[in-house]
């Protein structure tokens, strides 16, 4: 199968160029790059108005599908997967995209308030009430803002990126209005439920919210939101020829761009003394692969750091996206035992090392925190946007890693009971909610801190404190 190299991505025209307004990927890339045209080839089907009539699509509008400037609906993609002789659609598109359309069988299909209650749960478990910065609930603020900063429901997981990012944007000086959970949601749980209206539904209603507080940006954290985005505002131009009225940007982006603008005046606290490999999926979208630019960028210029290389995300030894793999990114090491994950670590501290390399920092919140149960000694995994936070002296434990690196579920309960007492749970609830972050394959031993700032940690919780994140004993 031949796929679209890295930073090869066909063009889009300069008609399209104006209809995005920022909403999707850089100027003068592809909504949904695909392979449509290479099987319609190898399938002797010698125009691409051919196969439109064929998988009964409009010509026009198939040519902006095999385009890649818009994305297949599901119904267009199983037409088009039917008219080539009945392929399958990972032929076509990555599993990002498919997971947009609801047409990969590994995606969740759990109903999508459920799913979004799901990944929000250890919210619950890991930050206090009073402890929490952002809305669940769309309500307008007091004055317009400057940013909708859209935190999504998958950030939820690992609560402390939302802690850091919420810090950071005060420390910047930033106006915004900060939400997550159902109010910072792209719509993209409906694809799997086939509920493509809704879907359009929630996404255009949320760009009215963002419009109507004034904000002149959003910024939104996961980039399957930006891609949801991306892809939803190409379809209109097309179709429609509305251009999408807001500008649109991944929190790497935008924060990279901002600390750029405002160079000497960024409040620096501290410098960060770091060597950091920076880890993405840059095969995936262009989405991806410029946020995996912004987060070198943005790393790149905070006093102390120095960035020194990138890793591929889909590497055999990679310990995430093991639900966003497909065939042809190769074989995966999966860990089935204590005795497997102890020897991975070993192994992906030799690699960082190897590379000059002390700290793994993920592009993506699911990377981060299927990384952080392999962090160690001699290996920290740390969140970009959680640097910068270190940098500007306003970040936060990582709960969510340390609880996954102690393992014990009845342990986290009880180190975290200030916590979710607060939110009124019971203790069934809170274990529930252990069970789903901790495996006891992963518990790690009396260990430093997660965060490997060592001395310089200002948390406290085990033979790893969830609540502060590090080893008893370091003050």
């Amino acid at each position: 199968m031949h796929w679209p190299a890295r930073g090869g991505m066909r063009s889009v025209d300069r008609a399209m160029k104006t209809l995005y307004h920022g909403a999707g990927p850089e100027i003068g890339e592809l909504a949904a790059p695909n392979t449509i045209r290479d099987e319609r080839e190898r399938a002797g089907i010698a125009t691409s108005a051919e196969l439109a009539g064929r998988a009964g699509i409009d010509p026009v509008l198939f040519d902006e599908i095999e385009a890649g400037r818009i994305l297949a609906t599901k119904d267009e993609l199983d037409r088009i997967c039917a008219a080539l002789g009945g392929i399958d659609v990972h032929r076509l598109y990555r599993i990002a995209f498919l997971q947009l359309l609801g047409a990969d069988p590994k995606y969740s299909k759990l109903p999508p308030a459920k799913l979004i209650r799901a990944v929000g749960g250890a919210k619950e478990l890991f930050v206090a009430k009073d402890e929490m910065l952002w809305s669940e609930k769309r309500s307008r603020p007091d004055e317009p803002v400057e940013v909708f900063l859209s935190m999504s429901c998958g950030t939820q997981a690992a609560p402390h990126l939302l802690l850091d990012t919420v810090a950071v944007c005060e420390a910047l000086g930033i106006s915004f209005y900060a939400a997550a959970g159902p109010a910072g949601c792209c719509g993209k749980p409906y694809a799997a439920n086939r509920m493509d209206a809704v879907m359009e539904s929630w996404s255009q209603q949320k760009t009215q919210f963002a419009l109507d507080i004034g904000a002149r940006e959003m910024v939104v954290w996961c980039t399957a939101c930006q891609q949801n985005a991306t892809t939803l505002a190409a379809r209109r131009a097309v179709t429609k020829g509305v251009s999408h009225p807001i500008r649109e940007t991944q929190t790497l982006t935008f924060l990279a761009e901002r600390v750029r603008a405002m160079g000497e005046r960024v409040p620096w606290k501290r410098e960060v003394p770091r060597r950091v490999l920076a880890e993405g999926h840059d095969r995936t979208s262009n989405v991806h692969a410029n946020a995996l630019r912004a987060e070198v960028e943005l790393m790149s210029a905070i006093p102390g750091v120095s960035v020194v290389g990138i890793y591929d995300g889909f590497e055999p030894d990679s310990p995430c996206a093991g639900a966003a793999r497909e065939e042809s990114y190769g074989t995966w090491r999966r860990d089935e035992t204590s005795e497997d994950i102890a020897e991975h670590r070993v192994i992906l501290a030799d690699m960082a090392a190897a590379r000059g390399a002390d700290t793994v920092a993920c592009q993506h919140q699911g990377c981060h925190m299927a990384w952080g149960r392999y962090a160690s000694d001699r290996l920290a995994v740390r969140h970009p946007v959680s640097i910068l936070a270190e940098a500007l002296g306003v970040d936060h434990p990582d709960r969510y890693q340390a609880a996954s690196r102690l393992g014990d579920p009845r342990e986290i309960v009880e180190q975290t009971r200030p916590v979710w007492t607060t939110w009124g749970l019971s203790d069934e609830r809170a274990l529930e909610l252990a069970k789903l972050v901790a495996d006891p394959r992963y518990a790690a031993g009396v260990t430093s801190c997660g965060c490997g700032k060592g001395d310089g940690c200002a948390e406290s919780l085990i033979s790893i404190d969830v609540l502060t994140g590090k080893a008893p004993g370091l003050h």
